[in-house]
C-alpha cells in the first residue's frame, strides 16, 4: 500500500529543510493571541506570525489545493485550505491545528527564549513551535508528500486558528458559516493535543472541559494605612481564602462540588491502570519539581485520574497584588485570582460555571462585595469509537514507525473546538495528537518541540491517510 521507509525518509527531510526553518522564523515573531494582547489587530504581529506559516504551506503548489482567510471585522481570523481528493469517490477529511500563541515566560534556559528559536538535543526551543505552530506547516508538508508519492488521498480541508489560547470564542461562528463548503468529514484529525512519552503513538482518549473564572472580592474604595485599619477592616485576601475553601479542600486540592464529578466507571480505572504500566514513574519525573516536592498521590493510576477524569482547580493570576519592591503597609482595597477549574470531559462548563459562581457568591463574609466573571468556558471531549480501520491503521502505524501499536491516554488539557466539531459532524470519526510530549513545557518556559518524535508521529498520519484513500476505493 505504501513505501513507509520512503515515506519517513520524504518527510525527515522535508521537516528538517523546510518546516523546522520555517517555525524558527514564526516564534522569532513575539505575538500573542488575542485575550493576552488587545492590541493584536493594530499591531499586526500576530498576522505576520502566522503568514510565515502560510506562505509555507502555498508555496509547497501542493495540487487542488485553495485556500481563504475567514474574516470578520474586529475579530481574529481563520485560514481554511482546501485540497481535492485524488479520485471524486473519497472522503473527506479536516486537519486543525491553531497558529496563536500563549503570552512568555521568563527563566528559559540559556541560548533559548520566547522568540528564540535554538535546537538543542535534537529539540527546539521556543514559544509556540510545539503549541501548536508545527500544525499547519506539517500537515501541508504531509499532503504534498502524499501527492510527490502518488498515494491516494481523500479530500482534505485545513482549519488554522487564531484564538485557540483564548478559548475560541469566534470558532464555531466561522465554522458554521463554512459548513456547507466543509462537507461531511469521515475523519478529522487534531494536532493540538499530547503524548505519554516519544516513543509510542498516542492518541487522546478524553479531553477535560474548563472554566476559567476572575473572582474578586473588594472591601474599601481605596487603601488604607494597614496600621489604621488592620483589626477594623477584614484582609480581602482572607475573605478570598474563605471562598476558594468552599470549592476546594485545601489540604487535599480535592474539589468540593459533586456536581463538579462523574462516577468513575471500572473500564476507567482498567485504562489508567493501563498507560500507568506504560509510563511508570514518567508522570511525576517529568516535572521539574523544587526541593521535596511530592506529587498529591503516591499511586500513579490515581494521578492519572486526577490529570484526565476529575476536576481540580488552579489559581493561574492575580490583581491587587503589588510587587514586593513596591509593597508598602496598606491594607489593600481588594483581591483578585484568576481560576482555571478542569471538568471531567462529559461535564457542561456552562453548568459548572454557575454552581461557581453560586457557591463563591452566596452569604460573603462581611458581606464583603464579591464579584465573578467568566473569562472563558469550553466543554471537554470523548471521542466516538473508532472504525475497524481506523483502528487497524493506527496500530500498524505504530508498529511500523515505532515499535509498538497505538496507545490511548487521557490528555488534562482543553480543546474545546473538538467537541464542537463532534455536534457539528455527529458521522467523523477522530484522531486526537500532537507533540506536547514529558517537559515539552507548553504555556511555560522552556516549549520546546521533539523532532524526531514528530518525524516518526507526521509518518504515522501520513500512514493513516493512505489507508483512509485506499478504504475509500
Amino acid at each position: 500500500m505504501v513505501d513507509t521507509a520512503e515515506l519517513q525518509t520524504r518527510l525527515e527531510k522535508g521537516i528538517d529543510e523546510q518546516v523546522i526553518p520555517v517555525l524558527m522564523e514564526y516564534i522569532r515573531v513575539p505575538s500573542l493571541s488575542p485575550l493576552f494582547d488587545p492590541n493584536w489587530e493594530s499591531n499586526g504581529l500576530m498576522e505576520k506570525a502566522q503568514d510565515i506559516l502560510l506562505s509555507y504551506v502555498r508555496s509547497l503548489n501542493i495540487k487542488g489545493f485553495t485556500s481563504e482567510i475567514i474574516k470578520e471585522p474586529g475579530k481574529p481570523w481563520m485560514f481554511y485550505g482546501e485540497v481535492q481528493a485524488t479520485s471524486p469517490n473519497l472522503g473527506t477529511v479536516l486537519i486543525y491545528g491553531h497558529m496563536d500563541k500563549q503570552p512568555h515566560f521568563p527563566n528559559w534556559i540559556p541560548g533559548t527564549g520566547n522568540t528564540e528559536p535554538a535546537i538543542i538535543d535534537g529539540k527546539l526551543y521556543g514559544r509556540g513551535g510545539a503549541d501548536d505552530g508545527y500544525s499547519m506547516p506539517s500537515a501541508a508538508l504531509l499532503i504534498k508528500t502524499l501527492q510527490d508519492m502518488n498515494i491516494p488521498h481523500g479530500r482534505i480541508v485545513l482549519i488554522g486558528e487564531s484564538e485557540e489560547e483564548s478559548g475560541s470564542p469566534n470558532l464555531m461562528h466561522l465554522i458554521s458559516q463554512l459548513k456547507e463548503k466543509i462537507g461531511e468529514p469521515d475523519l478529522m484529525i487534531c494536532l493540538d493535543s499530547g503524548a505519554g512519552d516519544y516513543e509510542h503513538l498516542w492518541i487522546t482518549s478524553s479531553l477535560r472541559g474548563v472554566v476559567a473564572i476572575d473572582l474578586t472580592v473588594r472591601v474599601l474604595k481605596n487603601g488604607m494605612h494597614s496600621g489604621d485599619a488592620s483589626g477594623i477592616v477584614p484582609s480581602s485576601f482572607r475573605i478570598i481564602r474563605q471562598l476558594i475553601d468552599r470549592i476546594e479542600d485545601a489540604n487535599t486540592g480535592r474539589v468540593l462540588l459533586p456536581q463538579l464529578y462523574v462516577n468513575l466507571t471500572p473500564e476507567d480505572y482498567e485504562k489508567a491502570a493501563s498507560v500507568a504500566k506504560v509510563l511508570g514513574n514518567t508522570l511525576v519525573d517529568r516535572i521539574e519539581w523544587t526541593g521535596n516536592t511530592q506529587p498529591m498521590s503516591n499511586d500513579i493510576v490515581q494521578l492519572i485520574l486526577n490529570r484526565t477524569l476529575r476536576p481540580t482547580l488552579s489559581i493561574t493570576g492575580a490583581d491587587g497584588l503589588p510587587n514586593i519592591a513596591v509593597a508598602g503597609n496598606v491594607l489593600r482595597p481588594f483581591t483578585t485570582f484568576k481560576l482555571s477549574v478542569r471538568l471531567p470531559p462529559s461535564i457542561d462548563s456552562g453548568i459548572a460555571f454557575e454552581v461557581l459562581k453560586n457557591e463563591l457568591t452566596r452569604n460573603p463574609p462581611y458581606e464583603a462585595t464579591v464579584e465573578v466573571a467568566k473569562v472563558g468556558a469550553g466543554n471537554g471531549f470523548a471521542p466516538p469509537a473508532l472504525d475497524k480501520w481506523l483502528n487497524d491503521a493506527l496500530n500498524e502505524a505504530g508498529r511500523t514507525y515505532f515499535g509498538s501499536e497505538a496507545l490511548y491516554y487521557g490528555e488534562g488539557g482543553s480543546i474545546p473546538f473538538m467537541g464542537m466539531l463532534a455536534n457539528m459532524f455527529p458521522k467523523a470519526k477522530f484522531v486526537v495528537t500532537g507533540v506536547l510530549g514529558p517537559n515539552s513545557n507548553a504555556h511555560s518556559a522552556n516549549e520546546f518541540l521533539h523532532i524526531p518524535f514528530l518525524k516518526k508521529m507526521l509518518s504515522c498520519l501520513g500512514y493513516v491517510l493512505a489507508a483512509h484513500g485506499q478504504r475509500a476505493n
